[in-house]
This record gives structure tokens, C-alpha cells and sequence, in this order.
């Protein structure tokens, strides 16, 4: 069972909003940024980096990044030959290090005949059913080079949350607090979170990981609804 509206779209439709969220910093992009950061510069101290990012969107945080750091190839999944597009003229500066493939990241993974010493995924795997999630961390498990570092941001539920409680809650602080954003921006974002988001609880994602064989570097919230896991493969 997959979500009720292809993620396509609504990054088609929404593009423009979310690039206003992104500004305002409301999902935290920046305090997740900078921990995803720190262990991307210490990992850099032992090999340049070949990194999958799953759900790469238009790349364009993850692509200011890695000017800062030695890239030797990317990687980037995404539904959205948009986004991919948009994707590439961020990566224009690293000289055909980049390249991008369309499709479903659950299913571009097990097709996927090279490895990777960095997987990174932001704000995607959530859009997967439960089942789904615990799949790709296997596969992503075996796409790593041993030593291998995995970053994890997404949306999270509380301990004992649930789904409808969480998108409850997460709906009613965009209308009292996104200021930035006009009524019809606001029921967009709503609308995505109402018809694609399927988040888990922090725990339920190590447990997941832990199960393919990770183990567990950092777990960073940022705050009550966004947070960082770091792994390592060892």
C-alpha cells in the first residue's frame, strides 16, 4: 500500500512553498544541516566522499555542503524529474561528479549496482509504509562500504504518538506559527502532510536500522517533531 497522491506532484505544486519553509527555517533545516555537518567533516578525514542521497529533492542544501568538502562522486534519487533538474544546476560547480536517477527510492536502491561510503536521506523515507521504511535500511545497509556513515533527517512522532495525533498537532502549529506563509500555502503543506507523511517514532527508525546491522552514532533532536540519526557500519 503506497501513499494516495504521487510525491510528484506535489513537489510540482509546492515547490515554491517549500522553499519559503526551508527560509523561515520551520522544519529546522539549518540546526539539522550543521549536525549532519559535523559528522560529514570528521568522516572526510579518512576518505573523500561517495554518497547516495535518497530522496534528493532539488539538492540544494546537501549541495552547498559538499562544497565544503571533498566529494569524489554523488548520487541523487528523487520521483520528480523536476526536482532532479532543478538538482543538476546545483551541482553544475563539481564537474560530472553528480548524476541523478527517476524513479521510487525503494526501488532505484535494489537496482543500484554501486556502493557508497555516505548514504544521506532527508525528509524522504517518511512517505514509505512502515514495511517499506525497514527494507531500505536493509538495502541501504548493503549499499555501504563497511565503515560506512548513514544520515538519517526526517519527521518524527512522539513516544506513543499517533498518526492522526501527530498530523493533528503538526497541522495546528503550521496555521498558529508559519506567519510566513498565506492560507493557501499553509493548506498545501497540510495536504502533503495529510496525504503522503506516514512518520515514526525515533526509536521505531534505530530499532529498523539496528536490525540490518547499523549501529548508532548520534541521535539529535532539534526539537519535538524533526531529528537526525547518525549510523555507522562497521
Amino acid at each position: 500500500m503506497q501513499s494516495q497522491i504521487d510525491p510528484t506532484q506535489i513537489f510540482i505544486r509546492n515547490w515554491e512553498i517549500y522553499q519559503k519553509v526551508i527560509r523561515e527555517n520551520y522544519m529546522k533545516h539549518e540546526e539539522l544541516g550543521e549536525a549532519a555537518q559535523k559528522h560529514l567533516q570528521v568522516f572526510i578525514q579518512h576518505s573523500p566522499i561517495k554518497m547516495l542521497d535518497i530522496g534528493c529533492g532539488d539538492a540544494h542544501q546537501i549541495s552547498e555542503q559538499l562544497k565544503q568538502l571533498n566529494l569524489s562522486t554523488y548520487t541523487g534519487y528523487d520521483l520528480s524529474e523536476q526536482a532532479t533538474q532543478v538538482a543538476e544546476k546545483h551541482f553544475a560547480v563539481f564537474e560530472k561528479k553528480a548524476n541523478f536517477q527517476i524513479g521510487r527510492m525503494e526501488q532505484l536502491i535494489k537496482s543500484d549496482h554501486s556502493s557508497y561510503n555516505v548514504i544521506y536521506s532527508s525528509f524522504a523515507i517518511h512517505h514509505l509504509v512502515d514495511d517499506e521504511k525497514e527494507e531500505i535500511l536493509k538495502d541501504c545497509y548493503d549499499k555501504l562500504d563497511v565503515g560506512g556513515l548513514f544520515i538519517l533527517i526526517d519527521i518524527k512522532r512522539l513516544p506513543g504518538q499517533s498518526i492522526d495525533a501527530y498530523k493533528e498537532s503538526y497541522a495546528q502549529w503550521i496555521n498558529e506559527d508559519w506567519d510566513a506563509l498565506n492560507k493557501d500555502e499553509k493548506n498545501a503543506i497540510i495536504d502533503h502532510l495529510n496525504t503522503c507523511d506516514i512518520p515514526l517514532e525515533t526509536q521505531a527508525y534505530i530499532k529498523y536500522a539496528q536490525k540490518a546491522g547499523f549501529n548508532l552514532i548520534e541521535e539529535v533532536n532539534v526539537d519535538s517533531r524533526h531529528a537526525l540519526l547518525s549510523f555507522i557500519k562497521n
